[in-house]
């Protein structure tokens, strides 16, 4: 009787630990829990899937949990830094040059022709009204600032 309860327990445990590791995405990039949705990444799936190929259930729990902690889709932002030759253009004299500006994104391809119309500029005094005003745009943007404000 003890030796079945010892192997109930110990089988219950490589289980368990086996359902925690099969998630690659959660363990390759916990950054990315939370994310709603965009586009899957590629090596993740794979990962998944090669769980899947070999031991089904696992496949299936590593999909599952990397679906519903959105850890198995790519970033959604882009990110762009400027050079220092770019930044004299942009800024010549600690002043922004809204169209050179413009002309580096399109060039980086961050911003398309019809766009530059709507290009806006606004100082911001701290980092969460730099969350506060993404925040209208995207929902996900308010619990990130309030996430990194405490």
């Amino acid at each position: 009787m003890q030796r079945l309860t010892t192997k109930l327990v110990i089988g219950t445990l490589a289980a368990s630990l086996l359902v925690q590791l099969t998630a690659c995405g959660t363990i390759l990039h916990p950054e990315r829990k939370g994310q709603k949705g965009g586009q899957i990444d590629p090596a993740i799936a794979i990962f998944d899937g090669i769980g899947l190929l070999f031991f089904f259930l696992p496949g299936v729990i590593a999909f599952a949990v990397d679906f519903s902690n959105g850890t198995i889709y790519l970033p959604g932002g882009r990110q762009s830094s400027l050079s220092d030759e770019e930044l004299q253009r942009v800024a010549p004299h600690g002043k922004l040059d809204e169209k050179s500006l413009a002309e580096i994104l399109r060039a980086k391809g961050l911003l398309e022709q019809d766009q530059a119309q709507h290009l806006q500029i606004q100082q911001l005094d701290s980092l969460g009204e730099v969350y506060a005003r993404l925040a209208i745009y995207d929902s996900s943007f308010a619990q990130a600032g309030l996430t990194q404000l405490r």
